[in-house]
């Protein structure tokens, strides 16, 4: 043996123990994972590298090109040197390292530059047929191409449609004995040259050997190192920013206008959770907004923490929050902002509203379509999806729109391997959802989004992005003829407060068009305003004189107002006018009963809410009292819920943590601690001395990744304690796999009842 085949890491373990501090550093941010629990050596840290969840992690987060070139080192016979890796890929050698650098960097793949080694997980977890490849076989063949030749051209044409895959076919009888000279058919051509193999009664395959000699040496039949073009049309930059800022402002107001229709008509939380589509359609009609986009709303101001389920009387019920006040208390930047940091690190998948669920857990869930708010909406790839499309939409560049298509397959190059359609249908619903966040304008992401293409994007960088964009509020409006009020820009919240209370909003923008009616103006007086001080404010706030038509309006509506009273007894009606109570006795409201107890006395069984509530659909104008005579002013309530705990991907296993420096320091001096151990420990054991099962492990998973014989001391589920000379296979999931003695058949064994393990001398 030579002394480079000496010096030669034969396993992971050993070329990380080669590793210096930084390499190991780099390691563990990268597999976060790697370090939680602290490995107790390097050979724990290589057992954890080389199991399949990490190793899924890892690679779920490769782009196309570095899966393709797994894919070729998996399938290529091994050892794989860069030169052969780059002619398997058709791509050029200086394409190629930069790739495989990261690779050997992210402890997938060990070796160097003349033998590269793809961890056993990667075999496992890219399939038995990687790149559509078949098994490889034993059998020498000699001149392939003289044996092709003498097969025939139909069963060329048999191995043609078996080339790229998948390499299987069907056939009846497949393991059938066949010779050159028995053989009839085609695919019995093949068989007796060895050019397909049985792999079952009726499947025959394609050796490895034979699908790489058919391509030509190459293992893909294309490879793309650079994500794909961006296409997309231009639209002035300038413009797209202005239109997204418009687009911003009409969040804030939907957001603010929903939270407030909850908190005075809060929806009933479903059975399973939501707000029932009733609700949510009506919802959308009070704020303006069609039904998935008020979904988008509530929503967002849920993973806002504005908006929250809440116990109230028997019931929950869907009410804003605390934390509600405190958001309006905020200037309109810092409100937008807050709902954008919450959007945009959130797992809910807003696009699911409407639709059903095809990864639901149950058969009947599958079924059932999402309600806004349920809780079934979260989704560990939302977030990363979310920033994946936000960057794709930067990289098309300022003023540039690019086609949702195109913006599909980008992403889909950076994640192959993550969600398939569920992945693509997140692109568009991000996208969708981005220009209503008033992230994009005209399709081109704005320049005030490009803050959340940073690693921490902050809530005060965000607004002070966005601040330029946004008018200052004003605090009066133009009062028009045709009885309505037209505001200039977004109005102060105090006046906007004040006048929603009396005219309806009809049209929103910088500013918004508000209509006063007879409705309106019954309604500020329900809510305690009077027609001196409707008038007062109207001259105070008014850029214009106050139009004639809605003074006469105000008077006319307080000269009927309040005609009829109403107080608890449990319901008790008053009325100095015999002739209203009269009427009402013999009208049939739904659900209520009246009994007259005087001639200006009327009581009803039902409660004053809902009498009150009845009287105002019939078109009366009634007022509620208290028991003393004075009026009682029915207002929007101000219930609150508690904040919801908002979770985030920390809050699922399969998460990246990152790593502080002072973690990794910590991490890479506990695994060197135990390296010295380890190194210290004897080398000579008895046959029952037992190991720590971390040792145990490490040394298992240190022997399959090497396919070396190893010694484990095992106790069976009797109890008996047995010696056995195994060859392991994979160590994962409290289980090694491994062939004992030789046999055909893989076992396995439960780790816990392994007592020690020790590698087999060469």
């Amino acid at each position: 043996m030579s002394n480079t085949e000496r010096t030669r890491p034969r396993t992971l373990a050993e070329a990380l123990r080669g590793w210096d501090d930084a390499a190991l550093g780099q390691l563990l941010q990268n597999r976060p994972d790697l370090a939680t629990p602290i490995p107790a050596d390097t050979s724990q840290l290589a057992a954890r590298a080389t199991s399949n969840a990490s190793a899924a992690r890892a690679i779920n987060r490769l782009d196309e090109f570095s899966v393709d070139l797994l894919e070729a080192l998996s399938a290529l016979p091994e050892p794989v040197d860069l030169q052969a890796l780059a002619a398997g890929v058709d791509q050029p050698v200086e394409v190629v390292q930069p790739r495989v650098t990261e690779l050997l960097a992210l402890a997938l793949v060990w070796g160097n530059e003349d033998d590269l080694r793809p961890i056993r997980a990667v075999h496992e977890l890219l399939g038995p047929t990687p790149a559509g490849l078949g098994p490889i076989t034993t059998r020498h063949f000699g001149d392939l191409d003289k044996l092709i030749e003498e097969a025939g051209p139909e069963a060329r044409e048999v191995l043609d449609k078996l080339t790229w895959g998948p390499p299987t076919g069907s056939v009846e009888k497949a393991e059938r004995p066949v010779t050159i000279a028995s053989a009839k058919t085609p695919v019995e051509q093949l068989l007796a040259r060895g050019l397909v193999v049985p792999k079952d009664a009726n499947t025959v395959v394609l050796p490895r050997q034979i699908g790489l000699h058919l391509r030509g040496g190459r293992v893909l039949a294309s490879t793309r190192p650079t994500p794909p073009p961006l296409g997309g049309k231009q639209v002035s930059a300038t413009i797209a920013d202005r239109a997204a800022a418009g687009a911003a402002l009409d969040l804030v107001r939907l957001v603010d206008g929903a939270l407030e229709q909850l908190g005075t008509d809060p929806p009933a939380v479903l059975r399973t959770g939501g707000i029932g589509v009733r609700e949510l359609r009506s919802l959308a009609t009070k704020i303006g907004a069609d039904e998935q986009a008020a979904g988008a709303v509530l929503e967002i101001a849920y993973a806002a923490g504005l908006v929250a389920a809440a116990e109230v009387g028997t019931g929950e019920l869907w009410l804003p929050t605390s934390s509600y006040d405190d958001w309006l208390e905020l200037d309109t930047a810092h409100r937008w902002a807050q709902l954008v940091l919450a959007w945009h690190s959130g797992l809910r998948a807003i696009g699911l509203i409407g639709r059903r669920d095809s990864g639901g857990a149950t058969a009947a869930a599958r079924e059932r379509l999402v309600n806004a708010l349920a809780p079934d909406l979260e989704r560990l790839l939302a977030p990363e999806v979310r920033q994946l499309t936000l960057q794709a939409l930067a990289e098309a560049g300022a003023g540039t729109a690019p086609a949702v298509e195109s913006v599909v397959t980008w992403v889909a190059w950076h994640r192959p391997r993550r969600g398939g359609q569920f992945r693509d249908d997140l692109v568009d619903w991000t996208i969708t959802e981005a220009a209503l966040l008033g992230l994009t304008g005209l399709g081109a992401l704005a320049s005030h989004a490009r803050v959340l293409l940073g690693e921490e994007p902050a809530a005060e960088d965000l607004a002070v992005a966005i601040q330029p964009l946004v008018p200052a509020p004003v605090s009066e409006v133009l009062l028009q003829a045709d009885l309505t009020a037209v505001a200039p820009g977004p109005l102060v919240r105090a006046v906007q407060e004040d006048l929603v209370v009396m005219a309806d909003a009809e049209s929103h923008g910088g500013g918004g068009v508000y209509r006063f009616s007879e409705s309106s103006i019954r309604r500020a007086f329900d809510l305690g305003r009077t027609a001196e001080q409707l008038h007062s404010w109207l001259v105070e706030h008014s850029r214009t004189p106050v139009p004639q038509p809605l003074s006469y309006l105000i008077d006319d509506v307080a000269r009927r107002h309040g005609v009829l009273r109403i107080g608890a007894a449990s319901t008790y009606l008053r009325c100095d006018d015999e002739s209203v109570l009269t009427q009402l006795l013999s009208s049939n409201l739904p659900g209520i009963r009246f009994r007259r107890l005087a001639p200006t006395v009327v009581v009803s069984p039902s409660p004053p809410d809902m009498v009150l509530s009845r009287l105002r659909e019939a078109g009366l104008a009634p007022l509620g009292e208290s028991f003393d005579g004075v009026v009682h002013v029915t207002s929007a309530g101000n219930r609150r819920g508690q904040p919801p705990r908002r979770r985030t991907s920390r809050d699922f296993a399969d998460s990246t943590i990152d790593l502080s420096e002072e973690q990794v320091k910590a991490v890479i001096e506990r695994v060197r601690a135990g390296d010295r151990v380890a190194a210290e420990r004897p080398a000579e054991h008895t046959s029952g001395d037992a190991t720590a099962p971390a040792e145990t492990i490490g040394v298992l998973a240190e022997a399959a990744e090497a396919g070396r014989p190893t010694w484990i001391s095992y106790v069976d589920h009797n109890g008996n304690a047995a010696e056995r000379i195994v060859e392991p296979v994979r160590v994962a999931d409290g289980w090694l796999t491994a062939y004992d003695d030789g046999a055909d058949q893989p076992r396995t064994y439960a780790l816990h009842r392994i007592a020690a393990a020790r590698p087999v001398p060469e």
